[in-house]
């Protein structure tokens, strides 16, 4: 952000394929990963309740409807003794926050009556990202996703919930990070090494 420099032999980029495209705007491999990537968006809602009104109603997820609700205070420490903190979702948002909010709410209504007497604290977010990039049969499936390596760039690597081949959200940001590290520290002990003719003469 200050403009400074800090020189290095490798890099990984852990951001979207957005963010990876701007930050090496003349590679075009990066440019045709922002280009396929859709990312996965979600209308959000968080609660936080003094108490829980239903015990039993603590995860639903819509059959017709791509809504999520998750009492995730249930196997985490995220609420006072005695207290919930209810995670609500709708994938792809209308566009319309008002009605989302409003369709999130009905869900809650649904599964914990009397939600609204107990709030303590609630957000509502219209537009997040929920991955950064929709794994799709068409692009080849997880296979399809690309890889740590950037062609066309030593030295750059990436990882995200959208890089290789091996699992979903933080599982494949995880996975992918662990690769790109192994690759990192693979180029630098290369770079490290001297030359097979140096190493002879020696």
């Amino acid at each position: 952000a200050d403009g400074s420099l800090i020189p290095a032999s490798a890099v990984i980029l852990a951001a979207s394929p957005r963010v990876a495209s701007a930050l090496l705007p003349g590679v075009p491999a990066l440019t045709a990963m922002r280009e396929r990537a859709l990312p996965v968006e979600a209308a959000c809602l968080d609660v936080a309740l003094s108490s829980l009104p239903r015990k039993a109603g603590l995860f639903a997820l819509g059959l017709d409807r791509p809504l999520y609700l998750s009492v995730h205070s249930a196997s985490a420490r995220l609420a006072p003794e005695g207290g919930a903190l209810v995670h609500l979702m709708k994938y792809g948002p209308s566009g319309d926050a008002a009605a989302d909010e409003a369709e999130l709410a009905a869900l809650l209504d649904l599964v914990q009556p009397g939600w609204q007497a107990r709030v303590v604290e609630k957000r509502f977010l219209p537009s997040m990202i929920a991955a950064n990039a929709l794994v799709s049969a068409e692009e080849g499936g997880l296979a399809g996703r690309p890889g740590p390596v950037v062609p066309g760039v030593e030295g750059v690597f990436l990882a995200g919930d959208w890089v290789g081949a091996e699992g979903m959200l933080a599982e494949a940001s995880l996975a992918s990070g662990k690769r790109a590290a192994e690759l990192c520290a693979a180029a630098a002990r290369a770079q490290a090494r001297p030359p097979l003719a140096a190493t002879a003469q020696a």
